[in-house]
């Protein structure tokens, strides 16, 4: 109890100072060079203080240039998670209003991650020229199409409209795994746990014949491929004897 409040304390100090040095850092220099590295420092920092072992695989599948990663969500972990386990600069898409909190949303929005406000349509228009400029420069965007964390770990019902990106921009979309985040950080709670964390890039989505994928299909196909990679995972756990 006593170590989960100070792990606990400890990364809300280092997200606070973190979140501050990227937004000044924003300001100063006009780029989102600098708070990007900025929160790379932070997420490597969280996973650190939280005593997290982190396993990774599949990173292989990542392209050179820029990619959509649609992943599952089980927890706030996911994103210092994300930012630590890849060896490329990422950013997050989310809900406009994870912008509007004072200083952490400062501090996303510089450090270029991209918002979206679900009740505008008009909002996706200057969501894909931003996109497409991040894909440009070789950065990968991480997508959460479940649109809220798991309880459990369970992995809910894709919606569609996360894919919109993928359809307009032609970029590999790939579906990745992660586990754990559930019990390091369960939703609701603010004492961080003991877990061991997994991040798995899966290959890149495409059709059988080669033609692009409408968005639906690509939402359950994205599911049905990461719901795949988690049974074969329990399979390999539930193999494991003890002894």
């Amino acid at each position: 109890m006593i170590s989960g409040v100070l792990k606990s304390s400890g990364i809300l100090f280092l997200t606070l100072v973190s979140a501050l040095g990227a937004a000044v850092a924003g300001f100063l220099t006009g780029s989102d060079r600098v708070p990007s590295a900025i929160v790379r420092w932070w997420g490597k920092g969280f996973i650190r203080i939280g005593g997290w072992k982190v396993r990774v695989e599949g990173v292989e599948h990542l392209p050179a240039g820029g990619a959509i990663l649609a992943s599952n969500h089980q927890s706030l972990v996911d994103i210092p998670l994300f930012v630590t386990a890849l060896p490329r600069e990422v950013r997050f898409l989310a809900k406009r209003e994870l912008g509007r909190i004072p200083l952490f949303g400062t501090a996303m929005a510089k450090a270029g991650n991209l918002f979206i406000d679900r009740e505008d349509p008009r909002d996706a228009v200057h969501l894909v020229r931003k996109a497409t400029e991040r894909m440009e420069r070789g950065q990968m965007v991480v997508v959460f199409p479940e649109g809220t964390r798991s309880r459990d770990g369970t992995i809910g019902e894709f919606k569609p409209g996360a894919f919109y990106l993928a359809r307009k921009t032609g970029v590999p979309l790939l579906p990745v795994l992660i586990e754990g985040g559930h019990k390091a950080l369960p939703r609701g709670s603010l004492l961080f746990r003991p877990s061991a964390l997994s991040v798995k890039v899966l290959p890149p989505v495409t059709a059988d014949d080669g033609r692009p994928l409408g968005r639906e299909a690509m939402a359950e196909e994205t599911r049905r491929r990461i719901l795949s990679a988690l049974r074969e995972r329990e399979d390999q756990c539930s193999g494991v004897v003890l002894v």
